[in-house]
């Protein structure tokens, strides 16, 4: 049992998405909710990650961060760059992190000038870079960070597909390079268990988190909490500790 969980969304029905949205929930899933699922499972601490059907309308998780009272961090998204003012004041309201999901974008986001503006800001802040891609296109994204003095954040194991552990694994060799092991049933590799144990074994649990992906969106008929749970990967006491002890590094500045 872990008591962080590093990867989970708030949203209600009627939220704005944004026109280019891939998938618009038709369902609600409340902070209340949320906090009662941390509960269940023994969590101490959360992150919500800004779903990206909001867009940069980071507005919603703010108001959940705050009415958390500091249980919770959050990942944001900030496609357009904003003041140094503006960035310390979301730093002040619990984000550690800007996420940038490439499913269906084309890498060269990472190279335009919002992004590089927002990049540049985002390390001294002690803020993260969060990716969520496939394995392929997040090989092709990472060329586009080389010059970003911090912590870099793979999603979901990385999203390999059955040919793809080499490459995942690969990405160890970048000491900046962390990954949630999370949501299992979005990653297409068939054996997933000897997945993370690859992966632990590359990166060490030093720089490897578990997250839930609550409510686990487009995928709620499947998941189910108990198995997706650290343990039903396969790891021991010591690695879930150490995760642990990662996340609070990452997301609440110990350890």
């Amino acid at each position: 049992m872990t008591t962080i969980d590093t990867h989970a969304h708030v949203f209600l029905r009627g939220l704005p998405a944004i026109p280019t949205a891939r998938y618009v929930p038709d369902y609600d899933a409340p902070l209340a909710a949320y906090l009662a699922f941390l509960d269940g499972i023994g969590a101490e601490k959360g992150v919500l990650v800004q779903p990206s059907f909001l867009g940069s309308d980071n507005s919603f998780l703010l108001a959940a961060l705050a009415a958390a009272k500091g249980r919770l961090a959050g990942v944001a998204v900030v496609e357009e760059r904003i003041t140094p003012e503006a960035a310390e004041a979301l730093a002040a309201a619990g984000i550690r992190g800007l996420r940038y999901n490439l499913v269906g974008r084309s890498p060269e986001v990472l190279a335009s000038a919002d992004a590089r503006a927002m990049l540049a800001m985002a390390a001294p802040l002690g803020w993260h870079v969060e990716l969520h891609a496939d394995a392929p296109d997040l090989a092709a994204a990472l060329p586009y960070l080389r010059g970003f003095d911090g912590v870099i954040v793979i999603d979901h194991f990385g999203r390999p597909g059955p040919d793809d552990a080499a490459l995942v694994t690969g990405w160890a060799a970048d000491p900046r390079i962390h990954m949630k092991l999370s949501a299992p049933y979005r990653v297409r590799h068939p054996d997933i268990r000897g997945l993370a144990g690859r992966i632990v074994e590359a990166y060490g649990a030093e720089r490897l988190m578990w997250g839930s992906d609550w409510p686990w969106t487009q995928h709620e008929a499947v998941a189910k909490a108990a198995e997706l749970l650290p343990e039903a990967l396969g790891l021991d006491g010591a690695t879930i500790a150490a995760m642990e002890a990662t996340a609070r590094r990452v997301f609440f500045g110990a350890g």
